[in-house]
């Protein structure tokens, strides 16, 4: 079994913890846009708007959603690292693979979430 350096280990807590932070921004942003969602429903507006509405909620809760398990793999990451760290068996290709696979699941979630603001952000400069 290939042990990773204490170094790398440090390196990868790092990025974790970046993630994380960038997970915290997404959650809170998530929460303003169904914040503002929920004032247009609540002053007079277009019902010809509602379906429309409905599916950026539907996608602002799907959001949310990825969010979520995101955390839970990062979690995942946070756990064999500390494993590393105190040398129980975790080998480097394992910890390599999941970080691969966080990093483009991240990449998709965060280019997902900025069209999701894009396009909320479109749709009520055009239709407000």
């Amino acid at each position: 079994m290939v042990e990773m350096p204490q170094k790398k280990v440090k390196q990868i807590q790092f990025e974790s913890n970046t993630w994380k932070r960038l997970l915290d921004f997404f959650r809170e942003e998530n929460v303003y846009f169904k914040n503002r969602l929920s004032d247009i429903l609540k002053e007079s507006f277009d019902r010809n708007l509602l379906e429309a509405l409905e599916n950026f909620q539907s996608r602002f809760i799907i959001q949310d959603e990825l969010n979520r398990a995101l955390r839970k793999e990062i979690s995942e990451l946070d756990k064999l690292l500390l494993d590393e760290k105190i040398k129980e068996a975790i080998s480097k290709p394992v910890i390599e693979r999941l970080l691969g696979n966080l990093r483009e699941n991240l990449s998709k979630s965060e280019r997902r979430f900025c069209a999701l603001h894009l396009d909320f952000n479109k749709y009520l400069s055009e239709n407000i």
